[in-house]
C-alpha cells in the first residue's frame, strides 16, 4: 500500500505539480541538480534523444553545447510545457515529443546517443531498454546519470537522505570508492550493450554514471 501511495504521489509530482519540480530538485541537491545532470554531456555525440527530459535543464545545455541535434521526450504534458516555455524564452528551438520510453515513436537506428538523467523506474523496464537499443545506430551510446552522492555527510545531507528513504529512493550520501553496480546496468548488458558503470566527479559530489555502447 505504501509503495502504491508513493508511486501515486510521484505521478502527481510529474504532472499536476510539475511546476514545483525545479524547486524540489534544487532543495534535495543543494542546488546541484542541473550540474549533476550535465555530467552526461561529454559522452554524448551526434543526434541525441533525451528520455524523461522533465523541465528541460539538459535540453537547454544540449542546445547550447552539443554539435548535433537533440530531441526531448517525456510522458508528462506538464513537464513538456515547462520545457517549451524555458526554451522559447531563450530563443532556442528544440523538438519535444510526448511519449513513453517503452514505445518510442521513432524509426530504428535514428540516434547516435540516448541520455537519461535521474530517471524514474521506467529505466529498468526491459521494454524501454529494448526500444533504446532499437532506435540507436550501430555502436550508438546510451548514457544514464542514475544517481548522485554528496561529497560531505552533514546535517543537511542526512535530512535529504531521510526524505529520499521515505520516498523509496537511494539517498545521495557519500559513497565508497568502489565501482557501482545496478539492475539497470545488468539489464542493459542483457539488451546487447557493453556497459561501464562508475562514479564521476560532478559539482562538489559524484554521480553514478552508466555508459552503455551498442555491440
Amino acid at each position: 500500500m505504501y509503495i502504491r501511495l508513493v508511486r501515486w504521489a510521484f505521478d502527481r509530482f510529474y504532472r499536476e505539480f510539475a511546476w514545483t519540480y525545479d524547486s524540489v530538485a534544487a532543495a534535495v541537491s543543494g542546488g546541484r541538480w542541473a550540474a549533476w545532470g550535465r555530467a552526461a554531456l561529454p559522452y554524448l555525440r551526434g543526434h541525441v534523444l533525451e528520455l524523461g527530459c522533465g523541465t528541460g535543464a539538459l535540453q537547454l545545455a544540449l542546445a547550447q553545447h552539443a554539435a548535433g541535434r537533440s530531441i526531448g521526450l517525456d510522458a508528462s504534458a506538464q513537464m513538456l510545457d515547462i520545457t517549451k516555455r524555458k526554451l522559447t524564452r531563450t530563443g532556442i528551438s528544440v523538438r519535444l515529443v510526448r511519449a513513453r520510453a517503452q514505445v518510442l515513436p521513432f524509426p530504428s537506428a535514428a540516434f547516435d546517443s540516448i541520455v537519461a538523467t535521474f530517471p524514474s523506474e521506467y529505466i529498468a523496464d526491459r521494454a524501454a531498454l529494448a526500444e533504446a537499443r532499437r532506435v540507436l545506430r550501430p555502436a550508438g551510446r546510451m548514457v544514464i546519470v542514475l544517481a548522485a552522492a554528496f561529497a560531505s555527510d552533514g546535517l543537511y545531507e542526512r535530512l535529504v537522505a531521510l526524505a529520499y528513504r521515505l520516498t523509496l529512493q537511494r539517498p545521495p550520501l557519500a559513497q565508497p570508492d568502489v565501482a557501482p553496480r545496478s539492475v539497470v546496468g545488468e539489464r542493459l548488458s542483457q539488451a546487447g550493450f557493453a556497459v561501464e558503470e562508475r562514479w564521476e566527479p560532478a559539482a562538489d559530489g559524484r554521480v553514478h554514471l552508466i555508459i552503455a555502447t551498442g555491440v
